[in-house]
């Protein structure tokens, strides 16, 4: 028999084939299944909604002049982001100003504004400062009363979308109600004002943060409608319902960093792999070896990043890349597991012409699994948009 007609009979799929082929198979396909039933979460306890309503307060043409209390923020610092804990420290001013109605409310009950002034999502009051800049609140020409304070502390992220990391959008609140608990038994109290918030508020030259860029400041009101009328005695009392007034620092991960830090790495590392089928079949032993070693090397650097997040139970961006460049690692790996065992079998005199025709496959598999992982992170680049 002719030496072509040989090799090409040796490429042909034979029982030692399948024993690899099928297991191989049915492996990728149980993963496959499990990566679709995690995207979908389907394995999680569904979780449990809170009953407050966060809403849009209804816009009101009507003078509120005598029935808003506004408040102005200037925030000099945020630092000691912990992306990890959902935590940061902020310092800076706010200032208040409010009508005669309020201050009569006020006067009857002895409050200081310290006293119905809630930083919604401060934490570790042990380290919270805040300092009264006036003795008395200052009485304005307009009949309404103005006192500023000076603050410093340890705040709460609540929801830090990672859906996209490491080229997140973070948007870091400081968020203040009007809350005055120990009048909730009385119909008049301080939640028939409205918090409105000074458009002139902003933020000082130091409120970057490392590897983010500072992209915007927003300001705005929410109504807070909590579930329950905190055990109110008051016959039929109604859930209690207060205005926040929210003043929001918008970050977006720097892209170049993000590119060094997480992606340049791993790129290396897939290079490694991706060019290894240029190596002859008949190195089978060091083409053996690259997949697993590259495997390990990227499950240490996945390790890393997810150290510097909390515990996120859903998949994000940086996950699917480390996803897709683990299969294409197991496929290649496949390949040259079939490829050596094919070169170890066949007879001496026909070895070198069936490496040329392994080989020949190897660049063809190298250039779809390429074109395979890019259609594959785009793919879900985009459906994470």
């Amino acid at each position: 028999m002719p030496p072509l007609k040989n090799t090409i009979k040796h490429l042909k799929l034979n029982k030692a084939d399948y024993e690899i082929i099928v297991p191989f198979s049915v492996f990728l396909i149980i993963t496959f299944i499990v990566m679709v039933l995690v995207r979908m979460e389907i394995f999680d306890s569904e979780k449990l909604k809170s009953s407050d309503q966060l809403l849009s307060p209804p816009v009101i043409e009507t003078d509120l002049s005598n029935t808003s209390i506004e408040i102005g923020a200037y925030i000099d610092n945020i630092y000691m982001l912990s992306i990890s804990n959902k935590t940061f420290d902020a310092n800076g001013s706010i200032w208040l100003t409010w009508p005669q109605k309020a201050e009569d409310f006020f006067q009857a009950r002895n409050l200081t504004p310290d006293k119905w002034l809630y930083f919604v999502n401060q934490i570790d009051n042990w380290d919270f400062k805040l300092e009264q800049i006036y003795e008395k609140p200052i009485k304005l020409k307009n009949g309404h009363y103005y006192q500023s304070f000076r603050f410093s502390g340890h705040f709460y992220i609540n929801d830090i979308p990672f859906y996209k990391f490491p080229f997140e959008t973070l948007k870091i609140p400081l968020i203040f109600e009007l809350a005055d608990f120990s009048n909730i038994n009385n119909a008049n109290n301080i939640h028939d004002m409205r918090l409105v918030p000074d458009r002139s508020s902003g933020i000082g030259s130091y409120i970057g943060l490392t590897g983010y860029n500072t992209i915007a400041f927003n300001i705005f009101s929410k109504k807070h409608i909590y579930s329950n009328n905190l055990g109110s005695p008051i016959a039929d009392s109604k859930p209690i319902s207060t205005y926040q007034a929210v003043f929001e620092t918008t970050y977006k991960q720097s892209v170049n960093a993000a590119l060094l830090t997480y992606f340049l790495p791993l790129l290396i590392v897939m290079a490694l792999v991706l060019f290894s089928p240029m190596l002859s079949s008949s190195l089978w032993d060091v083409r053996l070896s690259v997949p697993p070693t590259a495997l390990l090397t990227l499950i240490f650097l996945q390790l890393g990043y997810r150290e510097k997040l909390p515990d996120i139970p859903y998949i994000i961006f940086i996950d699917i890349v480390y996803n897709v460049c683990y299969l294409g690692i197991i496929l290649i790996f496949g390949l040259f597991l079939w490829g050596s065992n094919k070169v170890n079998l066949a007879p001496e005199a026909e070895k070198a012409l069936l490496i040329e025709k392994i080989d020949l496959m190897d660049k063809r598999f190298q250039r779809y699994v390429v074109l395979g992982l890019i259609i594959l992170i785009t793919g879900e680049w985009i459906s994470f948009a």
